[in-house]
């Protein structure tokens, strides 16, 4: 993943079979799943799906790019 998240990271046609799969399966997962943010300590504020539909990296990706504190715990 180096620096990106979850969210951000793309299949490459060099990928393994198996993180081929985890790719495919990654835009599901993130449709299906919604998290309740509650008290915040463990929502991760741009890869978990809290505001709309998809998770903030996947709504504003040049944004993200722009945000210097990315991991905020």
């Amino acid at each position: 993943l180096q620096s990106k998240t979850l969210a951000q990271v793309t299949m490459r046609p060099t990928d393994s079979p198996f993180w081929k799969g985890l790719m495919r399966t990654k835009d599901l997962f993130f449709r299906r799943v919604k998290f309740l943010v509650g008290n915040g300590i463990s929502t991760r504020f741009w890869e978990d799906t809290w505001l709309g539909e998809t998770p903030l990296a996947v709504q504003y990706p040049t944004f993200i790019t722009l945000c210097n504190v990315r991991r905020i715990m």
